[in-house]
C-alpha cells in the first residue's frame, strides 16, 4: 500500500503542477457561475471523501442535511477502498466508488475506471470534502459536473475548479466544517448528531459467539482499547507504558473486567507489544483480538462493550455514532475539530504550546518527529480516575466537552459571493469548557 508520506511528497509537487496546468485549461474555458440565491435542483450528487474514517463519519450529518433538503436525489460517494465495509454500516450513501491505493499503477488504474463510471452518471453536483489534498480538487474537476464545491483557503492553492468555494476555519468543529459545504448549496440543518451505524442481528450473533470462543462468561464486563492511529500521524498515540499502567489499575480494581486490546490486522505488531507489556501477568483478561473482527464485528463488539479507551482514530468516532462511552486522547489534533461530543465522553487533552500542530499546511505531519510531550503530559492516574467513575456508572464532567450551544441560523460559507448583510448573522459556537 502507499504511504502517507509518499502521498504526501505526490500531492504537494505532482498536484501543484497539475493543479496548475489545468487551472489553466479551466480558467480559458470556464463556464459562467449560477448565482447562488438562485435555488438549485440537483438531481445527482456525488461526495468525495477518501482519507480519514472517522472524518467520513463525522461528515454523515451533512450527507442527512443533503437527503432532507433533496429527498429524490442520488447521493453518492467516491473514496478508497478501505472504507468500502464502513459504507455498508454507515448508509447514508446510494452508491460507492473505490480507489485502490496499494500502489501507484492500482491508483490509476482504479481512478481512471471510477471516474469513467462517474462521467457516464452526469452528476449536477460534486462536494470535495477533503481538506487539502490538491489531487483530490483536481478530480473535482475531472468529474464535469455542473456545480463543485469544496474548501477554499489562499494559503494552499488547489486549482480554480470550485464553482461554489467555502472558506476552511481552523476553528470549526469539522461537522460544522462538512454543514458548510452544504449550506453553500442552499442547504440548512441544525442536527449534527451522527448517523447511527447499522450492525445486522447476524454480525452481533458473529461477534458473541467470538468472544465465548475467547473464554469470556456472560458475567464479565468488556472494555476495548484502542493503542493505534494508523500510519497518519502516528504522534497521536498515547504512550504505550501509560495504557499499560492504565489498564493494570483498571483490572485491579475491577476484578469482573476483561480488556480487548483491538486493531487492524495492519496493526497487530504494536497490539502485540501492548499486549506483552500487561497480558503475562494478567492471563485470560487481556486479549489481543487486533484483525480477528471484521469493520462490522468490531462495531458488533462495541456494542458488547461498556467502554471504549482510545488514541484519537477512526474508532472514536465508530464508537460515538454508536453511542458507546469514550476516554480518548488529543496532542497533536484537539479535540475543539475532531472530539466527540455529548455527554458520554471524556476527553484528556493539555493544550500546550506547541498542540496542536497538525493542520492542512503540514498535511498533518508532526514537526516533533515523534516526541509527543503533549501525549506523554497526560497522567494515566488522571485517566484512571475518570474511567473508575464511568465504570461505576457515575456521571464525569469532561476537561474538555465539544458542544454546539445555538441552533444554526446562517452559516457563512464564502464571503466574496455572498452579498452584505445589514446585522451579523447568528454565529454556530463550538466551545470547549473548561472544567473549574
Amino acid at each position: 500500500m502507499l504511504s502517507f508520506a509518499k502521498m504526501r511528497l505526490m500531492d504537494r509537487h505532482l498536484g501543484s503542477l497539475l493543479c496548475g496546468c489545468f487551472g489553466l485549461l479551466n480558467r480559458l474555458k470556464r463556464r459562467p457561475q449560477l448565482p447562488l440565491e438562485e435555488p438549485l435542483r440537483l438531481q445527482k450528487i456525488l461526495v468525495m471523501k477518501y482519507f480519514g474514517m472517522g472524518s467520513l463519519i463525522l461528515a454523515s450529518p451533512m450527507v442527512r442535511a443533503l437527503r432532507q433538503h433533496y429527498p429524490d436525489a442520488h447521493i453518492d460517494l467516491l473514496t478508497i477502498e478501505q472504507n468500502r465495509a464502513l459504507s455498508k454500516i454507515l448508509p447514508v450513501f446510494d452508491k460507492v466508488y473505490t480507489i485502490d491505493t496499494k500502489s501507484l499503477s492500482s491508483v490509476l488504474k482504479t481512478m481512471f475506471l471510477a471516474l469513467r463510471r462517474i462521467r457516464r452518471e452526469k452528476y449536477d453536483v460534486v462536494i470535495d470534502a477533503e481538506f487539502f489534498s490538491r489531487l483530490s480538487g483536481l478530480v473535482s474537476y475531472f468529474v464535469r459536473a455542473r456545480y463543485s464545491v469544496g474548501f477554499y483557503l489562499t494559503e494552499i492553492w488547489r486549482g480554480n475548479f470550485l464553482t461554489h468555494p467555502v472558506h476552511f476555519n481552523y476553528y470549526r468543529h469539522a461537522i460544522l466544517a462538512f454543514m458548510a459545504l452544504a449550506k453553500s448549496l442552499g442547504v440548512e440543518s441544525a442536527d449534527y448528531e451522527l448517523e447511527p451505524l447499522v450492525i445486522s442481528s447476524e454480525i452481533e450473533r458473529s461477534v458473541r459467539a467470538k468472544l465465548q470462543t475467547m473464554g469470556i462468561l456472560p458475567g464479565q464486563r468488556v472494555i476495548c482499547v484502542n493503542v493505534n492511529t494508523g500510519p497518519l500521524s502516528p504522534e497521536r498515540r498515547w504512550p504505550e507504558q501509560s495504557f499499560a499502567k492504565l489498564i493494570t489499575s483498571v483490572l485491579s480494581e475491577f476484578p469482573e473486567v476483561v480488556v480487548l486490546l483491538i486493531g487492524a490486522p495492519s496493526e497487530l505488531p504494536l497490539v502485540a507489544k501492548m499486549h506483552s507489556l500487561v497480558g503475562s501477568d494478567n492471563q485470560g483478561r487481556v486479549l489481543n483480538v487486533a484483525g480477528k473482527f471484521s469493520l462490522p464485528e468490531l462495531c458488533g463488539l462495541f456494542r458488547t462493550s461498556e467502554l471504549l479507551i482510545t488514541n484519537d482514530s477512526g474508532p472514536l468516532h465508530l464508537a460515538e455514532a454508536l453511542a458507546v462511552p469514550t476516554v480518548s486522547f488529543f496532542g497533536p489534533e484537539t479535540p475543539l475539530l475532531y472530539g466527540p461530543t455529548g455527554d458520554s465522553h471524556v476527553v484528556f487533552y493539555k493544550g500546550i504550546y506547541c498542540s496542536p500542530c497538525l493542520n492542512v499546511h503540514n498535511q498533518k505531519k508532526a514537526p516533533c518527529n515523534g516526541n509527543n510531550v503533549c501525549m506523554k503530559l497526560i497522567s494515566p492516574d488522571e485517566v484512571f480516575a475518570s474511567t473508575k467513575m464511568l465504570l461505576q456508572g457515575l456521571r464525569v464532567s469532561s476537561p474538555f466537552r465539544v458542544t454546539f450551544d445555538v441552533s444554526l441560523k446562517e452559516l457563512l460559507t464564502d464571503y466574496h459571493t455572498l452579498p452584505l448583510v445589514s446585522s451579523a448573522p447568528n454565529a454556530v459556537p463550538v466551545s470547549v469548557l473548561s472544567e473549574k
